[in-house]
Formats: C-alpha cells, structure tokens, sequence
C-alpha cells in the first residue's frame, strides 16, 4: 500500500490537470456562447445535455456513475451560465426586465382599514407626503392602484409571529402589481376598552386574524373570547361604537387613542420581538441605485429536482437568498407558484444574468419587486 503523501502528490497532478482542462473547456463555451448568438439559438439545451451525460458515463459502475454525472452536470451548469454571461455582457438588450429608473414619487397613497390601523403608520412613514387614503379591503387597495385611481398601495407581506399575509401575494400576481419600498415596523399591541371598563369586565377581545395569535398567551390566560375583524383599527372603532365593557379591542396606541379607549394593558403580544413587514406596491417596476433586495414569483416544470436546479443556480451566482415562499395555482392542482427574495441591486450583472438564465429556463418568471431593506426596525 502507497503512503499517504505520495497518492497526494498524485491528486494534486490530476487537480492541475484538471484546471487546466477547466479552462479550455470554459474558454469553449465562451465560443459556444458567440456561435448561439450569431444565430440566435438557445444556451438551454436539457435533451442534449441528456445525451451528453448518458453517452459520458456509458459502462461505469453504479456509484462511480452517480459521481461522475453530478461531476457532469455541475461542469455543463457552470458553461451554460458563462455562456448566458457572455451574451448578456456583449449585447446588455437580451436583458428581458426593464425597470423604470425614475424614483417612486406617488400622489395618492391607499391602504386598507381605518384611520389608526398599523398600514396607515406604515404608509405615513413611507410617504410623508401623503395624506393616505383608507378602503376596506386589500382587493380594493389593489385594484384602485391597478385602475389608477391611487399611485401606490401599502399592505403587510409577513409578521414574524403570525407568518406570510398569503391573500397579498395571491393578489400581486392577480393585479400584476410591483414591490417598489419595504418598511418594517415594531408591533406592540395593547388591549383597549371603553372608559370605565376594567380588565376584569372583558369577556371578548376582537382583532385581525393575524393579531389575535399573536396575542394567544393573553388571551388564553384570561379565558377571552377571540373575535376575527377586518383591521385591529377596525376592532378599535368597534368597541367605540358598541360601547360595551364586556368587549376589548387588540391594537395600537395610536388606534386606541384616535377612537378614544382606554388602554387597560401594554405589550401583550406572546413575543416581544414582533414586527411587521409592510410594502408599497405600484404599476411600475423601478430599480434605483440603493435597492438592495429583488422579489421573483415563477413556475418550474413538474419534475424531480426543479426546485432544486433554481435554488442551486441562485447559489451559484454567489448571490444570497432571503426566502422562499410557494401558493397553490389557482385552476392548477398540485401546483405552485414560489416567490423568492434575494440580495442585490437590478443593475449589476450577476442579477442581470440570473434573472436572463431564469427567464430562458423556466416556463414562467416575473421580477415583482426591487427595494431597498434597512436593517433598522421603526419603533
């Protein structure tokens, strides 16, 4: 038997070898790249790619056969990803998404509830400028920003008690609507009743569907009933105009006080590190220099290791994903659509030949959103 530092005397030859073929073969696919565009043909050949790779690993063993395909598979992942670079780079049109380079700079601001709701902080904080107007549902924010009659929408995406708001994502895609800010906010709730009432009067506490678990132990622990309204602003304004003292509100401050309750409890939310994402939506994708985070919705074929290939082709980009996020299609059982955040800007060109590698490879994509994210959290 060989000592151990002679077989890696060996390896180490073979790395070099190894390198040195590398670089031919990425130099080939530089070729490849130019010959496909010339003639406009696609980088993306899977059955070929499949004949390679069976005709390269014909009469090898069982494991060694698995090694080799994945050794395969990887090197022709990494030329087909040169070569979409290479296009990208001499001919920067090939790229499919053009977002408008003009800030966002609305006029009309919606959001929906009631004046106090957390959306209307959110949406005062984003734009100062604005005065934001109220509807009742997130359908009708949507609609009214598709329609015209608002400039942008402000809606929550996702809590870090309660999880992802799904109806808002199912209706980004609906309304073919664009992520343009992100802002981020602490949530404090407080339990709040009409004056007089004490903590020991309430028998029933009413929010939105996302509040109330957010509040579980609370309300648990004081043996409450738990009532699904449309807005924790709405739930506010309930217990104002109901006037009972068996009924509390969960909600803001801010709520509380716009609606004149008092405050019998603060911070009785389960965690005390809740807070909600809230984003602004408009028609226009728009890319601006400090964005610093992109959002995709696609499709991938239904086959084994789909979802795999894209989140492999993310990594290999060198560029970090954030989440992931998948719905049923609407009319398409067993199927889904995934939303994907990652790191970047719009304009460098690792996103660029990404989002041109995704839009060649997958039946359908669509960049839904480019924002900047502040690791600060509003208070």
């Amino acid at each position: 038997m060989r000592e151990l530092p002679a077989i890696r005397r060996d390896i180490n030859e073979v790395d070099e070898q190894m390198r040195a073929l590398f670089l031919k073969r990425m130099s080939l696919a530089l070729e490849v790249a130019h010959a496909k565009a010339e003639t406009n043909d696609s980088v993306y050949k899977p059955d070929r790619e499949a004949e390679i790779i069976e005709q390269r690993t014909a009469g090898m063993d069982g494991e060694i056969r698995l090694k080799y395909t994945a050794l395969l598979q990887s090197m022709i992942r990494a030329s087909r990803e040169y070569q979409y670079s290479e296009q990208l780079r001499e001919e920067p049109a090939r790229f499919p998404f053009h977002p408008a380079g003009a800030a966002l700079d609305p006029k009309t601001v919606y959001y929906q509830g009631v004046p106090g709701a957390y959306q209307e902080l959110a949406a005062r904080a984003l734009f100062p400028q604005c005065e934001p107007i109220n509807v009742p549902t997130w359908e009708q924010v949507f609609r009214s920003v598709r329609d015209g009659a608002a400039d942008v929408g402000v809606v929550p995406v996702e809590n870090t008690t309660a999880g992802t708001v799904s109806e808002v994502y199912d209706l980004l895609l609906e309304y073919g609507l664009c992520i343009n800010r992100s802002y981020i906010r602490k949530i404090s709730h407080c339990l709040a009743a009409v004056p007089g009432a004490r903590l020991a009067d309430i028998q029933s506490v009413c929010s939105h569907p996302h509040a109330l678990p957010q509040c579980h132990a609370f309300i648990a622990a004081h043996n409450l009933e738990a009532i699904e309204v449309a807005n924790t602003a709405i739930a506010a304004q309930n217990v104002r105009d109901k006037g009972d003292r068996r009924l509390a509100a969960i909600c803001s401050r801010e709520a509380a006080e716009r609606y004149g309750l008092h405050i019998l409890e603060e911070g009785i939310n389960d965690l005390k590190h809740n807070e909600t994402r809230f984003i602004a939506v408009s028609r226009t994708l728009t890319s601006q220099p400090e964005d610093n985070r992109i959002e995709i919705a696609f499709h991938i074929p239904n086959v084994a290791g789909s979802l795999n290939t894209v989140l492999d082709t993310i990594a290999h980009y060198g560029i970090d994903m954030t989440s992931i996020y998948s719905r049923p299609l609407k009319d398409s059982p067993w199927c889904y659509v995934f939303y994907l955040d990652f790191t970047g800007n719009m304009r460098d060109h690792a996103v660029q030949s990404l989002l041109y590698q995704l839009h060649e490879e997958l039946p359908y994509i669509k960049v839904i959103g480019s924002y900047q994210v502040s690791d600060a959290t509003e208070e």
